[in-house]
C-alpha cells in the first residue's frame, strides 16, 4: 500500500477509530474501505457484526490486527468510554434510520439518534478527541416539508418544527466553546 499524503505533502500517520455502528450499512462499507485503503485501525462496535464478520476472519487477510470487533449498546455499556480513549477519532454511526420506524417507534428513534449519543459527545469531549457524527437523509435530504410555502399552516404547527429541526448542532462543541 503506498502512502498517503495530507494536503500539504506530508504521510498520513495511521490512527486508530471507534466506529459505533460498524456493522450498519454505512458503518460495514467504510470498516471496508478503510481495511482495503488505509493503514488504519478500527474499533468496530455494535450489536451486530454480520455485515462485517468477512473483515474479522480469518487472520490470512491483510488487514488482520487491525479491526476488532466489540459487540456492545452504546446505550448501556461501561466499555464505551475506554473504547473511546483508545481512539484517535471516533466515528458515529449508530441510529434508527428506517423511516418507517420513525412513525412506530417514535421514542425509540429519539433515544437511538440523540439521547443516546449524548454519552459519545460527552465522552469524545471529555477526552479531547474528535467526533464525526452522522444523521439521516432525512435531515441532509430534501423532503416534502421542505418544500412548504413560508405561510403554510403545517408551518406554525409546532410537531412539524420538532421533526424539521435537527438536534445535531448541539454537537458543534462544548457550550463553553460554543461562545
Amino acid at each position: 500500500m503506498a502512502t498517503r499524503m495530507d494536503l500539504d505533502g506530508r504521510p498520513i500517520k495511521p490512527m486508530t477509530i471507534c466506529m459505533i455502528g460498524a456493522g450498519g450499512f454505512i458503518g460495514s462499507h467504510l470498516c471496508e474501505k478503510l481495511m482495503a485503503e488505509t493503514p488504519h485501525k478500527v474499533l468496530a462496535l455494535d450489536v451486530y457484526s454480520d455485515k462485517i464478520k468477512h473483515l474479522l476472519e480469518p487472520d490470512s487477510l491483510p488487514w488482520a490486527g487491525r479491526i476488532v470487533f466489540h459487540r456492545l449498546n452504546i446505550k448501556h455499556d461501561s466499555r464505551l468510554e475506554g473504547l473511546i480513549k483508545m481512539a484517535d477519532l471516533t466515528i458515529n454511526l449508530a441510529a434508527i434510520c428506517t423511516p418507517a420506524d420513525y412513525n412506530t417507534r417514535p421514542l425509540d428513534t429519539i433515544y437511538s439518534n440523540f439521547i443516546d449519543a449524548l454519552p459519545v459527545v460527552k465522552y469524545c469531549s471529555e477526552n479531547n478527541k474528535r467526533l464525526m457524527h452522522f444523521s439521516t437523509c432525512e435531515v441532509y435530504g430534501k423532503t416534502i416539508g421542505s418544500f412548504l410555502p413560508k405561510d403554510s399552516p403545517l408551518r406554525k404547527d409546532s410537531a412539524y418544527y420538532v421533526l424539521k429541526e435537527d438536534a445535531s448542532p448541539c454537537i458543534f462543541g462544548s457550550i463553553e466553546k460554543q461562545s
